[in-house]
């Protein structure tokens, strides 16, 4: 146990001293150990591999997230993360360095962090060498965020990633009965910590897993989560004990049977269901953090609470007897995300003018809402796509 008395991340998977947890923590520890002998070259490759040649290609198989935003000129959109947030775009610039391209940049995990931001230094100056003809620009989660990159010689705006979230598919439904005090949309993770939400009556979970822990450990997780409660439920299809997914729609309607929506970890990104949360039009109990998940809220219908499962209860019942109408939180959230839509798209069509471009400026949002705006594939199809763009060869 914390000193607190709270339940640690591995006794929520096991009893502690079980031999379940055990053999639970020991595949685990198996787990953690080759993701970070696989990690230690991944992100290391891109950055001394040729460009051309037999060895070129041999980063080519990671995985990456990527939006073509403009053709011509080439503007691509990519979200970066963790330890070394770059090493993915430059296995793909290497090989694009001939060609004019601009880069949007958008942090999917917060950025400040110093070991982060001088790793970020270093890599810049190797853009810098390698591909000149290359431009990166961070949009922001934070004001601090653009700051330190700033600092390190990064092009940066603040321009928080939550924009991207659409609000016709986040909204209230009035057909909807709320049958919960709250809602938690968490992945499978100790960040997340759930266990700060148990003491609230009734309390939905819409969860998933991205592989921090084996099966094993989210199936026991998972069991936890319903062990916790018989009020406490799992909004996700459990397929062989693993939580599926929902779709966005789906995941709107759960947000509408919840009377509060919950944000609990202490460091992370922007956190997208914070702002699906405002838009459906749940008001929002969430712990201090850093990411930029803030940056929307409002003390009229956002508590931030202190990391206690007590506190976090007591603010979920204060919000959710003050029966705030949603179509209030949701109508000014809407001012403030419209108004910085604005300003970037400002910014868009003066960066496309820059490169070169006769189009007119934008006049409506250009971005469809986060679901499938990135696609997820290897180096070496995006590349073969962007090549496809042009009569030219990469």
């Amino acid at each position: 146990m914390k000193q607190d008395g709270h339940e640690t991340f591995e006794e929520m998977v096991g009893p502690a001293g079980s031999l379940g947890r055990i053999r639970l923590l020991a595949a685990n520890r198996a787990n953690r150990t080759r993701t970070k002998i696989k990690a230690w070259t991944r992100i290391r490759l891109p950055f001394i591999l040729p460009a051309r040649g037999l060895l070129s290609g041999l980063d080519g198989g990671i995985d990456m997230p990527l939006h073509i935003f403009s053709r011509d000129p080439l503007i691509l959109y990519v979200p970066v993360g963790g330890r070394r947030p770059l090493y993915a775009l430059a296995a793909f610039c290497r090989r694009l360095a001939p060609r004019r391209a601009t880069f949007l940049l958008m942090p999917n995990w917060t950025l400040e962090r110093p070991a982060v931001i001088e790793q970020i230094r270093k890599d810049l100056a190797w853009f810098a060498r390698v591909c000149p003809k290359h431009e990166l620009i961070f949009l922001c989660n934070t004001e601090e965020e653009r700051r330190l990159i700033a600092g390190v010689g990064g092009n940066a705006i603040f321009s928080n990633h939550n924009l991207m979230i659409s609000e016709d598919v986040f909204r209230p439904l009035p057909d909807v009965p709320v049958e919960y005090d709250a809602v938690y949309n968490g992945r499978i993770s100790h960040t997340k910590r759930h266990y700060l939400a148990f003491e609230i009556e009734r309390l939905v979970h819409v969860t998933s897993s991205i592989g921090e822990l084996p099966p094993a450990g989210d199936r026991a997780f998972i069991r936890r989560l319903q062990a916790q409660s018989p009020l406490h439920s799992i909004a996700n299809p459990l397929v062989d004990g693993l939580p599926g997914r929902l779709t966005s729609a789906g995941v709107n309607r759960v947000y509408n049977q919840a009377a509060v929506g919950l944000c609990l970890s202490a460091v992370e990104g922007a956190m997208y269901s914070s702002m699906e949360y405002l838009l459906a039009g749940l008001p929002i109990v969430s712990t201090p953090s850093i990411g930029g998940r803030d940056v929307y809220f409002d003390p009229d219908y956002c508590i931030i609470a202190e990391p206690e499962p007590a506190a976090i209860r007591r603010a979920v019942e204060r919000l959710r007897d003050r029966a705030i109408p949603r179509e209030e939180i949701r109508g000014r959230t809407l001012e403030r995300v419209k108004a910085e839509r604005l300003e970037l798209m400002g910014y868009l069509s003066a960066l496309k003018q820059r490169m070169g471009s006769d189009d007119p400026p934008f006049s409506e949002w250009p971005f469809a809402g986060t679901s499938g705006l990135t696609r997820w594939a290897p180096v070496r199809e995006h590349l073969r796509e962007v090549a496809a763009l042009s009569s030219g060869r990469i």
